[in-house]
């Protein structure tokens, strides 16, 4: 059975995005996340709204079922939503009696307030840099996430070409090479990991003097034969 996912309750724009994504994953769990998309079942049957008699009783039952199990899931759903919600911020949603309801309104006061703007995220991919003493790999997919936010995102290519510029060139000028100069985010981040690797390797070297490989003494695990 997976572990429950337990959800911090929101109480603010900041925390949203992740909220949002792990109510998600709770209402499907649960098998209610359809009713913030589905419409609902009619409450009568289609024949009888036609004005035709309804012959088939069963069908009649089926439907009846049908809304029931909508109800039920409505109403845990909805439950689910307010039950993550903070103290603060709770009473301005409760008033709202159906799932979808609560959870389009929190999306409206929420969604998109605490991420980049396009042109904040242009800006602040072309201000970006690259520091040594950050995790590399962390930001080279900080940089994936700014170009993908901005109104003009730029294409694999391109977007290999502007990083490689910027990276060490221990990254950049392997990663350019590998393509004859037509780099793609494939080698940048086959190159990146090679180096990540590397840096463990020395590091781990001088402060143990061992490979971190086979644990022997006197070589690095990118020359590891064992």
């Amino acid at each position: 059975m997976a572990a429950a996912v337990t959800v911090k309750p929101l109480n603010g724009a900041e925390e949203y995005l992740r909220w949002k994504e792990s109510m998600l994953l709770v209402l499907h769990t649960a098998g209610v996340a359809h009713v913030l998309s589905d419409e609902p079942p009619p409450p009568t049957p289609a024949a009888a709204a036609a004005g035709v008699k309804e012959e088939d009783g069963e069908a009649e039952a089926a439907a009846a079922a049908a809304r029931r199990r909508w109800a039920r899931d409505d109403a845990v759903c909805r439950g689910h939503i307010l039950a993550a919600l903070s103290d603060r911020i709770f009473p301005d949603y409760v008033r709202h009696g159906t799932a979808r309801a609560a959870w389009e309104a929190v999306a409206r006061a929420y969604d998109g307030a605490g991420a980049l703007s396009a042109g904040v995220a242009r800006r602040a991919f072309d201000d970006l840099e690259f520091y040594a003493n950050a995790p590399l790999l962390e930001q080279i997919a900080h940089a994936e996430a700014l170009n993908a936010a901005t109104r003009l995102p730029l294409g694999d290519e391109d977007l290999a070409g502007a990083l490689c510029e910027m990276l060490p060139e221990s990254v950049g000028g392997p990663a350019s090479a590998r393509s004859g100069g037509g780099a793609t985010m494939r080698d940048v981040w086959r190159v990146a990991r090679l180096v990540e690797t590397r840096r463990v390797c020395r590091e781990d070297m001088e402060r143990h003097g061992r490979c971190w490989r086979c644990g022997k003494p006197g070589h690095h695990t990118s020359n590891c034969m064992g």
